[in-house]
C-alpha cells in the first residue's frame, strides 16, 4: 500500500513537459572562424570561412624585416596584415613579400595565394578582429567588411 501511495506521490510531481527546451538557446559557435555559403548571381559559389591562421602569423614574424603581422585564411587563400620593422623604411619588396608568402604556404599546404599588405587601415582592421575574436567577442558582419577591404586592396586576387 505503501509503495502505490508513493508512487501516485511522485508521478503527481512530475509535469510532462514536451518543451523542455523552451526559451533555451544554442549559442555554439566558433571563435576562431566564420562560415557563410552565398551564391552569386554570377555562376560563382562562395562557400567563404574565416580563420585566424596564428601559426602562419609566428612563421611570419621570425622574418627580421616583420616586426608584427596577423594572417587570416579564406578558402585557399591568405591575407596577411603586416608591419615592417623600421629599417625596412615601410617598403615591402618583392623579395620580402616572397619571403613572408613562402611562411605561410608552408604552414598550410592548402594555401594557394597570399596576399601581403602593410596599409595601416587594413593592419589595424584585421588587428581588432583577432582582438575581438579572441576575447570571444561577437564578429557579425565582419566577413562583408573584410571581403570589400580585399577587393580594394588586392583588385585582382580572383
Amino acid at each position: 500500500m505503501m509503495v502505490i501511495i508513493l508512487t501516485a506521490a511522485l508521478s503527481a510531481c512530475m509535469n510532462r513537459n514536451d518543451n523542455n527546451q523552451q526559451g533555451m538557446e544554442n549559442r555554439n559557435k566558433s571563435m576562431r572562424n566564420i562560415s557563410t555559403n552565398e551564391n552569386t548571381g554570377d555562376n560563382e559559389n562562395r562557400g567563404n570561412r574565416l580563420d585566424i591562421a596564428n601559426e602562419a602569423a609566428d612563421e611570419v614574424v621570425k622574418l627580421p624585416e616583420v616586426r608584427r603581422a596577423n594572417v587570416i585564411v579564406t578558402d585557399n587563400n591568405a591575407y596577411v596584415a603586416a608591419v615592417l620593422e623600421d629599417g625596412t623604411n615601410g617598403k615591402l619588396t618583392k623579395d620580402t613579400e616572397k619571403k613572408i608568402a613562402d611562411r605561410v604556404k608552408s604552414t598550410d599546404p592548402d594555401i594557394n595565394n597570399v596576399f601581403v599588405s602593410t596599409n595601416p587601415d587594413f593592419v589595424d582592421r584585421v588587428q581588432k578582429y583577432v582582438d575581438d575574436v579572441q576575447a570571444g567577442k561577437p564578429v557579425k558582419g565582419f566577413f562583408d567588411e573584410f571581403s570589400e577591404m580585399v577587393q580594394r586592396l588586392f583588385p585582382t586576387q580572383r
